[in-house]
C-alpha cells in the first residue's frame, strides 16, 4: 500500500466470524455502503442469514468526490475477498442527499429526473437515476449514484446485476419491519456528520428526512422542528436512537435531557449474529444490517 493512499482512509472495524468459508462465497450477499465519509462492507449467508463479515473504513475529511472514488477503488483492488465475482447477490448502497420520494400513483418513469431536480441538483453527464419500488408503501425513492461508482463496480463484477438502494430505503424499511401494527415508532438514526429522522405508524411510513449537522445543537433544532410538524410529544413519546452514538456519551445524555424515554435501538431481527459481533453495539450499522429487509 502507498503512502498516500494510506492516508486517504482508515479501517475502523473489521468483524469475521469463525463460520465464514471462503468456498461458500456463491451462496454469500455482498452489500457495499459508499458514502461522502465512510465505506462500509457486509457479507452475509444466504441460507443461515448469518451475518459472517462486516467493515467499516472512515475517508480522510479532505477527500474530495474524485479522490473518495479513488479510494474506493483502491480498497477493491486491495482486498482479498472483493475481487471475487462468485457471489449469489449484490448491493450497492448509496449514501447521499440525492433522492426523491414519489407516491406510486404519480410516478411515472419519463419523469424521473424532474422528480430529482425537485429536491436537489442533479447532472445527468455525472450521475446514473435508480429505482427502489416500496410497494407495500406506495412510493417509489428515485436516486442517483455517481456514473464512477457504477462503472467501477460493473468492472469489478462483469456480467453480475447489481442492485441499487438508497440508505434512505434501507432505514425505512428496518424502521418498518420492527414496527407493529397499531404503534408508532419515532427513529433517530446519527450517521457520520449526518441525522435521520423517521416517524412510522402501523406499518406505514408518516414521515422521513436527513439532515446535516455542522454542531451538536443541530441535532436538538432538527429533532424539535419534526416534532413540532407532527404533534409528538418529546417529554413522552418512545424514541428510539440508532448510529453512532452510545448510551455512554455525552451527547446522549444531553439528548436524554429532553427525550425522557429515548432508548438505545435493537438490531432487525432478519440476521443472525455470532458471538464476535458482541464487540458491535446492538443500535450501531442498522442502515447496514438492515438491507435485507425489503418486502419484511
Amino acid at each position: 500500500m502507498d503512502r498516500i493512499s494510506q492516508k486517504s482512509f482508515r479501517l475502523l472495524k473489521k468483524i469475521k466470524d469463525p463460520k465464514f468459508e471462503i468456498d461458500r462465497l456463491e451462496f454469500y450477499n455482498l452489500s457495499l455502503f459508499v458514502g461522502p465519509n465512510d465505506f462500509q462492507i457486509l457479507i452475509t449467508d444466504s441460507e443461515t442469514n448469518q451475518c459472517v463479515l462486516l467493515e467499516d473504513y472512515v475517508f480522510d475529511t479532505k477527500l474530495d468526490d474524485k479522490a473518495i472514488v479513488a479510494t474506493v477503488n483502491f480498497i477493491f483492488d486491495d482486498h482479498h475477498l472483493l475481487l471475487a465475482n462468485f457471489w449469489k447477490g449484490i448491493t450497492l448502497i448509496i449514501k447521499s442527499n440525492k433522492f426523491s420520494f414519489v407516491p406510486k400513483n404519480l410516478f411515472s418513469e419519463g419523469n424521473i429526473f424532474s422528480y430529482l431536480k425537485i429536491n436537489t441538483s442533479f447532472n445527468r453527464s455525472q450521475n446514473e437515476v435508480m429505482l427502489t419500488y416500496h410497494r407495500q408503501l406506495d412510493f417509489v425513492n428515485v436516486f442517483s449514484v455517481p456514473k464512477s461508482i457504477v462503472e467501477l463496480v460493473s468492472r469489478v463484477y462483469p456480467g453480475k446485476k447489481i442492485k441499487y438502494v438508497h440508505q434512505s430505503s434501507s432505514l425505512i424499511d428496518g424502521v418498518i419491519a420492527k414496527n407493529e401494527f397499531g404503534q408508532k415508532d419515532v427513529a433517530i438514526f446519527i450517521d457520520r456528520f449526518g441525522l435521520h429522522i423517521l416517524v412510522v405508524n402501523n406499518k406505514k411510513l408518516v414521515f422521513y428526512n436527513q439532515y446535516r449537522i455542522k454542531r451538536f445543537g443541530d441535532y436538538l433544532k432538527y429533532i424539535k422542528l419534526v416534532a413540532n410538524e407532527l404533534k409528538f410529544d418529546l417529554g413522552l413519546d418512545r424514541i428510539s436512537l440508532y448510529g453512532y452514538l452510545g448510551k455512554k456519551t455525552p451527547h446522549f445524555n444531553e439528548l436524554k435531557k429532553t427525550m425522557h424515554r429515548l432508548t438505545l435501538g435493537s438490531r432487525p431481527t432478519n440476521l443472525n449474529f455470532g458471538y464476535v459481533f458482541d464487540e458491535v453495539l446492538d443500535h450501531q450499522y442498522f442502515d447496514i444490517f438492515s438491507t435485507d429487509t425489503f418486502g419484511a
